[in-house]
């Protein structure tokens, strides 16, 4: 069941029903999902039990681009708020339910609202519903007139299918954004990593960035792309072997530190993010490894 609300010029429908536009047509000029970390997004709200490096279960597993992971929480009402790179005129939301480890974990009922205020107020409801269980690409489309404008998304779930967990593996927004004001700031210093990296050290020249962290002698050269530092990582084994990783980072909320996932360039590995990063920066001088 899904219930359509006006919200000033704002109004909804699902792609899948009768009469409407088709899903696959949908989907062969999808575009951008800009509710993605690659894009930028970042989750500034979320359950109390969640645990956002644990990425067997985090929720950045709904912002990651693959179906395959989920994130996973107690059951009951949720609440995620999503922060967009930039304010976004949406065509269309999309949800994953494929993949879990027990359909049952299915989101049943779910709302979402957009604001351009904050995180935390202005919200304006634009959508309710249900969603299936095990099954992916389950997509509700704006009129074209009607498509509302949002920085920050609020999704609301509403329980699932019996089970005493909840889980999704993705949920998505497509679009185009209306404002080009996402920055970050010069990168070049020295940072105390987490999770195993020791220091890292990385020097800004324009849009590029170069460096190096302790772990494994590791290499990065990447780029900065609106508010996302894009790295190509080498890492050197104790037996001389070199290993490739794809590393995305975005700053941390204080703006002292960064976060990324990065994934593995194998074909086993490159359908999804499955390491955490952090790290805090203690000096503007970039140094060396």
């Amino acid at each position: 069941m899904i219930s359509l609300r006006k919200v000033g010029m704002t109004a909804l429908f699902p792609i899948l029903s009768a009469g409407l536009i088709g899903s696959t047509a949908i989907a062969q000029t999808a575009g951008a999902d800009y509710f993605t970390y690659r894009a930028g997004a970042r989750i500034v709200q979320m359950p109390a039990d969640a645990d956002m490096s644990d990425m067997s279960v985090s929720p950045l597993n709904l912002i990651d681009e693959s179906p395959s992971t989920d994130w996973t929480g107690a059951a009951g009402q949720v609440v995620f708020v999503v922060e967009l790179a930039e304010e976004t005129e949406l065509s269309r939301i999309a949800f994953d339910t494929g993949g879990l480890n027990r359909d049952r974990k299915a989101p049943k009922g779910f709302t979402i609202a957009l604001s351009n205020t904050s995180a935390k107020s202005g919200f304006e409801e634009v959508l309710s519903g249900q969603l299936r269980m095990n099954a992916n690409g389950q997509s509700f489309a704006f009129k074209p007139e009607e498509r509302p404008t949002g920085r920050w998304v609020r999704l609301t779930i509403e329980g699932n299918y019996g089970d005493d967990y909840t889980g999704l593996t993705g949920f998505h927004g497509y679009g185009r954004q209306t404002t080009n004001t996402a920055s970050m700031p010069d990168m070049t210093g020295n940072y105390d990593g987490a999770s195993g990296w020791g220091w890292i050290h990385l020097t800004q020249q324009g849009d590029r960035v170069t460096g190096c962290y302790e772990y494994e002698r590791g290499e990065v050269t990447g780029t900065i792309d609106g508010r996302v530092l894009k790295l190509d990582m080498v890492q050197t084994g104790s037996d001389e072997s070199k290993s490739r990783t794809l590393g995305l980072f975005q700053l941390t909320a204080d703006r002292r530190g960064i976060v990324g996932l990065t994934r593995g360039l194998d074909k086993a590995s490159r359908d999804s993010y499955a390491n955490y990063y952090s790290a805090r920066k203690v000096g503007n001088a970039a140094g060396g490894c």
